[in-house]
């Protein structure tokens, strides 16, 4: 898919980006665990670029960015901290910013700590806002030390109905590249990630796009998220998985055009 591309150094990492389109409205993508921005490529190629500039990011050890020195310096918090000065250093002003999973709970923590930043969220299968309230401690130990085998695993589970071979070996490839620091640092932050109790205080209109066959993040936490958020919508997709924006293409893409349409005539 053709675009733009380049990194930025960012409270001393450089983070990778890439860009498709241009005009007043800006769109901004943010993967999930162990992913890149390739994720979002078929995704965003099926939405109008008129009057649209989308960019894509790669979170530190992921893609094209800089691996970070530390887990410590790869949890939600920290990666909400750059993100938000990644948006100044690139002129990205009141995005609207699209997360699924790690990178939706990015955009949330964002939302807390920088409330003027978003003109809006769309959250696909958000990391849970109540912590991994449903994994037990060697579980999620495992999550942060994966083998390679258990990287593959997770993302077979990460879906209901897997997507052709070649989109699931270019996944696999991602996946097995991402740095171990990123891995620990997400993990570890994804387990302690409790802000239900703040969700209030994000103003920003939200979507919150859910499988009802998620295996990684229960359809109970995503609806305990939808209902603690005081503006948010919410759409649940029948026998979809983590990945609703890969398995339910379309759909997806109609909610996030209506979506962008909608706030932009607010």
């Amino acid at each position: 898919m053709d675009g733009r591309h380049g990194a930025t150094t960012v409270r001393g990492l450089r983070w990778g980006w890439h860009e498709w389109g241009d005009g007043p409205v800006d769109v901004v993508f943010v993967h999930g665990f162990q992913n890149d921005h390739t994720a979002w490529e078929r995704f965003i190629g099926g939405l109008a670029l008129g009057g649209r500039r989308f960019t894509a990011v790669d979170l530190p050890g992921c893609g094209d960015s800089a691996a970070p020195p530390t887990w410590q310096r790869s949890t939600i918090g920290e990666l909400a901290l750059d993100l938000g000065e990644l948006l100044r250093a690139r002129t990205i002003e009141r995005p609207l910013l699209v997360g699924h999973s790690l990178g939706a709970a990015i955009a949330l923590q964002l939302a807390l700590d920088q409330p003027d930043t978003p003109t809006g969220l769309v959250l696909f299968a958000p990391a849970s806002t109540r912590g991994l309230d449903f994994v037990d401690g060697p579980t999620a130990e495992l999550l942060a030390h994966p083998s390679r085998d258990d990287q593959r695993a997770l993302l077979r589970a990460a879906f209901r109905r897997l997507p052709d071979a070649a989109t699931i070996a270019a996944l696999e490839a991602t996946v097995l590249r991402a740095d171990p620091r990123h891995i620990e640092g997400a993990a570890r932050s994804m387990r302690t990630f409790v802000i239900e109790d703040r969700l209030a205080e994000i103003a920003a209109p939200t979507l919150l796009i859910a499988g009802d066959r998620d295996r990684h993040v229960p359809i109970r936490n995503h609806i305990a998220t939808w209902a603690a958020l005081p503006r948010a919508g919410l759409h649940v997709l029948h026998d979809v998985g983590h990945v609703p924006f890969v398995e339910a293409q379309e759909v997806s893409t109609t909610l996030v055009e209506q979506f962008i349409d909608h706030e932009r005539r607010a």
